[in-house]
C-alpha cells in the first residue's frame, strides 16, 4: 500500500475522532461557564457571611468555593485549548492541557483540606461562639449553587480527567455546605458549638479521601504510565497471536489525556511482503482496538537482526 493511503487513513481516524469529542467538549464549555459564574458570586456572599457569623465550617467552605472559582476558571482555559490544532512544536495539540489543570486542581484541594485541618485543631481546645442562621442560609444556598453547577457538568457528558476535577470540586464544595447547615441547625438545637470543628474538620478528611485518586490518575498520565486497567503482558499475547509476527520490540503504551491511549512498537517478522505485513497490521489494530479500545497505533516491521521492513501508522 502506498504512502498516500497510510497518510490518508491516519488523517481519516483523526478526524472521526475530533468529531466524537466535538459536542462533549461545548457542552463542557458551556457548563463550566454557568459554574464560574454562579461559584463567583456566591464565594463573595459565603465570605463576607462567614466572617460575620464566625462559622469555621462556612468559612472552610468558602475555602473551597475560592478553590473552585479558580479550578473551574483553570479548567475552562484547558477546555479551549484542547482544541488548538497539532503543529510543529506540539504534534498532539495541546490535549495534555486538561490534565495538567486536573492535576492543579487536585494539588490545590489537598492543600485546602490540610489548611482545614490545621485550623480546626486551633479551634477545637477553645470554639468561639457562632451565628447559626446566616450559616444555615449561606449552607442552603452554596448546596443549591454546586449542585446546579455539578448538574450542568455532568450533562455535558465529558468523562475527561480535567472535568472530572472540575467536578470534584464542586462535589467538594456540596459536601461542605451540607456540613454548615448540618453544624447551623445543631448550634440552634442545643447551642454545642464545638460541632462546627468537628463537622470542618470530617469535611477536610472526606475531602483528602475522594482527592487522592485524581491526583494519582493525572500523575500517572503526566509520568507517562500505561493506563491501569491495561494488561501489557495480554496486549503483547494478542499482537503476538498474529502468524507473521515472531515477536514485539520497544513496545510503549501511554495517555495523552484520558480515552486516548497511544501504542507503538517494532514487531519482528520473517514476511517481506509488504502488501502482507499492512494486512497483518490491520488486522492487529482491530484486535487491540476491540479488547483494549486503543485506537492510535503506530508499528514499524523488522526482521529478527533489526532490519526495517516498513511503517505501519493505523490512527
Amino acid at each position: 500500500m502506498s504512502q498516500s493511503e497510510h497518510t490518508g487513513n491516519g488523517h481519516h481516524g483523526h478526524g472521526h475522532g475530533h468529531s466524537h469529542h466535538h459536542h462533549p467538549t461545548n457542552l463542557a464549555e458551556r457548563a463550566l461557564w454557568v459554574a464560574l459564574i454562579l461559584n463567583g458570586v456566591y464565594l463573595i456572599v459565603e465570605l463576607v457571611v462567614g466572617l460575620l457569623s464566625n462559622s469555621l465550617a462556612l468559612l472552610s467552605d468558602a475555602g473551597h468555593m475560592a478553590t473552585d472559582v479558580a479550578a473551574l476558571g483553570l479548567a475552562l482555559v484547558a477546555q479551549r485549548l484542547v482544541r488548538a490544532k497539532s503543529g510543529p512544536s506540539f504534534t498532539f495539540g495541546l490535549r495534555r492541557v486538561p490534565v495538567l489543570g486536573a492535576f492543579g486542581n487536585a494539588l490545590s484541594l489537598i492543600i485546602i483540606a490540610f489548611i482545614i485541618l490545621w485550623e480546626a485543631s486551633g479551634r477545637i481546645q477553645d470554639p468561639p461562639p457562632v451565628m447559626a442562621l446566616p450559616v444555615l442560609v449561606a449552607g442552603f444556598i452554596g448546596l443549591l449553587v454546586n449542585l446546579i453547577s455539578a448538574w450542568y457538568l455532568h450533562k455535558s457528558s465529558d468523562k475527561s480527567l480535567n472535568i472530572r476535577g472540575a467536578m470534584l470540586h464542586l462535589l467538594a464544595d456540596a459536601l461542605g455546605s451540607v456540613g454548615a447547615i448540618t453544624a447551623a441547625v445543631v448550634i440552634m438545637l442545643t447551642g454545642w458549638t464545638p460541632i462546627d470543628t468537628i463537622i470542618s474538620a470530617m469535611i477536610a478528611v472526606l475531602l483528602l479521601s475522594s482527592t487522592w485518586p485524581l491526583l494519582r490518575d493525572t500523575t500517572k498520565v503526566l509520568l507517562q504510565s500505561a493506563p491501569v486497567a491495561l494488561d501489557i503482558d495480554e496486549l503483547k499475547k494478542v499482537i503476538c497471536e498474529n502468524a507473521l509476527v515472531i515477536e514485539t520490540h520497544d513496545l510503549h503504551v501511554w495517555q495523552i489525556d484520558e480515552g486516548q491511549v497511544v501504542l507503538t512498537g517494532m514487531l519482528a517478522t520473517e514476511e517481506q511482503d509488504l502488501g502482507k505485513l499492512e494486512q497483518a497490521s490491520r488486522e492487529i489494530k482491530t484486535h487491540i482496538k476491540e479488547k483494549f479500545k486503543i485506537t492510535h497505533t503506530t508499528f514499524e516491521w523488522c526482521s529478527r537482526d533489526g532490519a526495517t521492513r516498513g511503517v505501519c501508522n493505523l490512527t
